[in-house]
């Protein structure tokens, strides 16, 4: 019985520390709350460093999550979006492990019907057991 439940316990752990080595739902999340121009998923998976941004040529950071948050939701004050798909992912093996994703952004100004798309290159770090992001660069 000790050894089912040892076993058990040990099956779980794995689990979870497999669940939480997947960048994939960490972007998913980031994608989504783009699409509503809600980025608060970068106040809990921002790396300890801070968080990098590439916002038209302008250089922000490394800033703590709120900051990069409130950064990325002035930009959309100008813009409607229309669509956020998540264009790539990667993962790369190493110490630390690393992963990037490509989300493709399509945008319109307000009041305009001309949409326009824009990359959003996006890398993350595994930092004790959690995806976090290092840097978020928008790219015509």
């Amino acid at each position: 019985m000790k050894r089912a439940l040892a076993l058990t316990a040990m099956l779980l752990a794995v689990a979870a520390t497999a669940h939480a080595q997947d960048f994939r739902p960490v972007v998913q999340q980031l994608a989504r709350g783009w699409q509503r121009g809600d980025f608060s998923v970068l106040g809990s998976h921002t790396a300890s460093m801070g968080l990098s941004l590439d916002v038209e040529g302008r250089r922000l950071g490394p800033l703590p999550g709120r900051q990069a948050a409130s950064a990325l939701s002035r930009l959309l004050d100008e813009r409607e979006t229309v669509a956020v798909r998540i264009s790539m992912l990667k993962e790369i093996e190493g110490s630390p492990r690393r992963a990037f994703a490509e989300l493709s952004w399509e945008t319109r100004p307000r009041g305009t019907t001309i949409p326009t798309r824009t990359t959003v290159f996006v890398a993350l770090e595994l930092e004790r057991d959690r995806w976090c992001f290092t840097e978020i660069r928008l790219m015509k």
